[in-house]
C-alpha cells in the first residue's frame, strides 16, 4: 500500500486530553478536538454572512451581490443538527477504540485485511478475536432539508487528515463518497480511491483502482486502505440510488456496509432521501451493529419555536432600504410557501430581496413573496403541493426535489434592477459636519440622521450654510404642520379604527378585555421567556 507525502501537506498530530480514561491511551482519539460543550458546538456550526448597514447605500446591482452571500454563508444550527453532531462525535471515537496503534489492535486489523486481499474474501482473517467497536448511522430526509450541508459543517470541525510520526500512520478522520447511480460496487470502490487520493495525495486509483482486478479484490483493497489510514467514518451519500440498482445490486451493497462495520471495524453513515428509508429499515433490522446508532429522519421544519428563531436570524440579513420587520403574517407566508424546506427558505428570501430592489419597493411583503414563488420557483411547486397535502403516497412521488438553478434566476432578475445613485453616506465629510450642527441645535439623533439624509439627497451640491437654512425651514414647516391633539370621548371609542386599543377595550364585556388583548397578540407571553431562560 502506498503512503502519502506528508511534508508541507498533512499536519502532524497534536495530542490533547480527551477527558476519558479509555480514550487517553489511543493516539487516534487524542489527535481529535476534545468533545466540546454545547455552546461551543453551536458557535462552531453557525455561519453568518458579512453584513454592513452602509451597504444599503450601494447601487441595487451591487446589493444583489451582497444578498448572494446568504446562499453560501448562512447556517443556523437547530436541535436536530446538534443531535447529529453528538452522534457523529460518539461514532468516530467509539470506532477507534478497537483500532488503536498504541496497543497493537490496529495492526491486527491490518493483518486480517492483508489476508482478505490475498484471498479476496471479506470474511477471511489471520487473527481471531479482533474486535470491532464500530457502529453505523442512517440519515434520511427530503432533498433540500440540509443533510449534506449539515454534515459538511460538522465534519469541518475535525481535521480531515493528520500524521502520527511515532506510529507511521496517516490518519483519515472522515471520507465522503456518493453511492453510484446503479448501485455498482466496483464504482463505489473507484470513487473511494479517488477521494482518498485527493485528500492524502496518494495514487491508489492507479495501483488499486483498476476494474479488471474484479469486485472482490477491489472491495478487499478498499477495506484495507480504510484501515491503513485509520478511517474514522465513511459517509455514503445518495444511498437512495440502491433502490434503482440492477438486480441484486442493492443487497450486495448492503452486505458490504455490514461487513465494513461488523468485520472491518470502520463506522459508516448512510445518507439518503425518503426512498432509501424503507429499504434500510427492512434490511438493517437483522444486522448486529450496523444499526447501532439508529436512524435519523429529517422532515421539513414545523412551524414552532425553532422555526421562529430561524426566521428571526435570517430576517436580519436584508439589503433593502425600507426593510419591514418580521411579523406573524410574513412568518406564516414563508412557511406556507416553503413548507419548512431549508434550501427553499433561503432561496425564496434571496430572490424576494432582489425582486424588491428591481421593483423599487425596497420591502418584502407577503404579496411579493407569493409573486416570487409563483414566478421563480415553478419546478418545486409539485413537491411542495405534495408536502402540503401530508399524503405519504404523493410525497413519495416527488422524492428528489429538483431546485431551479438559483444563479440563473438571480442573473435574470438582477438584469431588471435599475441603476440608481447611491444614497448619501453619513460618513461623508459634509454629512458629518451637518450632523454636528444639528446636534448643536439640540435636534435628537433619531430625527437628525434621516433629516440630513433627505436634505443631502435633494440638495447634494449646496454649501453647508445653505443646508442649515434648509434644515431650519424644514423644522419650521414640520412644526406648523403638527396636528393638534384632540381627546376622544369614551362614548366614541367604538367608532375608532379596528386596531385602536380603546376600540378593542370597549368591544365586549369589561371582564374579558384582557382576553381580547391577548387574542390580538398584544400581550407578551412571559412564560415563553422563562422557558428559554431555564
Amino acid at each position: 500500500m502506498s503512503e502519502p507525502s506528508t511534508q508541507g501537506q498533512i499536519p502532524e498530530a497534536s495530542y490533547q486530553d480527551p477527558g476519558l480514561e479509555e480514550y487517553r491511551d489511543n493516539p487516534l482519539i487524542c489527535a481529535l478536538p476534545p468533545v466540546m460543550p454545547l455552546e461551543h458546538v453551536v458557535s462552531g456550526l453557525q455561519l453568518k454572512p458579512r453584513y454592513d448597514e452602509q451597504e444599503l447605500n450601494l447601487d441595487g446591482r451591487l446589493r444583489v451581490h451582497a444578498i448572494a452571500r446568504l446562499l453560501h454563508s448562512f447556517f443556523q444550527p437547530l436541535g436536530h443538527h446538534l443531535q447529529l453532531e453528538a452522534k457523529i462525535s460518539l461514532l468516530i471515537r467509539q470506532g477507534y477504540l478497537g483500532r488503536n496503534p498504541a496497543n497493537g489492535s490496529l495492526y491486527a486489523h491490518l493483518q486480517n485485511g492483508f489476508q482478505r486481499v490475498m484471498t479476496e474474501d471479506l470474511e477471511a482473517r489471520a487473527f481471531d478475536g479482533v474486535v470491532s467497536t464500530a457502529n453505523s448511522l442512517s440519515l434520511f430526509g427530503c432533498s433540500g432539508c440540509g443533510k449534506s450541508r449539515t454534515l459538511e459543517r460538522i465534519l469541518g470541525m475535525y481535521p480531515q487528515a493528520v500524521y502520527h510520526p511515532e506510529y507511521g500512520v496517516t490518519q483519515l478522520t472522515y471520507l465522503k463518497v456518493d453511492c453510484p447511480i446503479d448501485g455498482d460496487l466496483d464504482e463505489l470502490c473507484l470513487s473511494f480511491f479517488n477521494q482518498v487520493d485527493k485528500v492524502l495525495l496518494t495514487d491508489y486509483s492507479r495501483s488499486h483502482g483498476r476494474k479488471r482486478l474484479g469486485t472482490k479484490r477491489l472491495l478487499a483493497s478498499m477495506c484495507q486502505v480504510a484501515n491503513l489510514h485509520a478511517l474514522g467514518v465513511l459517509i455514503i451519500d445518495e444511498v437512495q440510488n440502491l433502490n434503482e440498482a440492477r438486480s441484486g445490486g442493492a443487497e450486495k451493497m448492503h452486505n458490504f456496509f455490514v461487513s465494513l462495520v461488523n468485520t472491518i471495524g470502520v463506522p459508516v453513515i448512510q445518507v439518503g432521501t425518503h426512498r432509501a428509508r424503507k429499504f434500510f429499515q427492512r434490511t438493517f433490522r437483522a444486522a448486529r451493529r450496523v444499526s447501532g446508532m439508529g436512524s435519523l429522519f429529517w422532515d421539513r421544519l414545523p412551524r414552532d419555536k425553532q422555526w421562529s428563531r430561524l426566521m428571526k436570524r435570517l430576517w436580519q440579513y436584508q439589503w433593502l432600504r425600507n426593510a419591514r420587520p418580521l411579523d406573524d403574517e410574513l412568518e406564516t407566508t414563508m412557511h406556507d410557501l416553503t413548507q419548512g424546506v431549508m434550501d427553499i427558505v433561503v432561496k425564496l428570501f434571496v430572490l424576494a430581496q432582489i425582486r424588491a430592489i428591481a421593483t423599487g419597493a425596497e420591502c418584502i411583503t407577503s404579496a411579493l413573496l407569493r409573486k416570487v414563488y409563483e414566478d421563480e420557483l415553478k419546478p418545486v411547486h409539485p413537491m411542495l403541493a405534495a408536502l402540503r397535502s401530508n399524503r405519504t403516497e404523493l410525497i413519495a412521488q416527488y422524492d428528489d426535489l429538483q431546485m431551479p438553478e438559483i444563479e440563473t434566476r438571480m442573473l435574470a432578475m438582477a438584469a431588471s434592477v435599475p441603476e440608481t445613485k447611491p444614497a448619501p453616506r453619513m460618513n461623508d465629510d459634509k454629512a458629518k459636519r451637518l450632523l454636528d450642527l444639528l446636534n448643536q441645535m439640540e435636534i435628537p439623533e433619531d430625527i437628525a440622521v434621516p433629516m440630513a439624509d433627505e436634505i443631502l439627497s435633494s440638495h447634494p451640491d449646496l454649501p453647508l450654510a445653505a443646508l442649515v437654512h434648509k434644515v431650519t425651514a424644514y423644522m419650521a414647516g414640520t412644526k406648523t404642520e403638527q396636528p393638534k391633539a384632540s381627546r376622544v370621548k369614551r362614548a366614541e371609542w367604538k367608532s375608532l379604527p379596528d386596531g385602536d386599543l380603546r376600540r378593542i377595550h370597549v368591544s365586549g364585556p369589561e371582564s374579558q378585555a384582557y382576553r381580547r388583548f391577548k387574542d390580538q397578540g398584544l400581550v407578551f407571553d412571559l412564560r415563553s421567556l422563562w422557558g428559554e431562560a431555564g
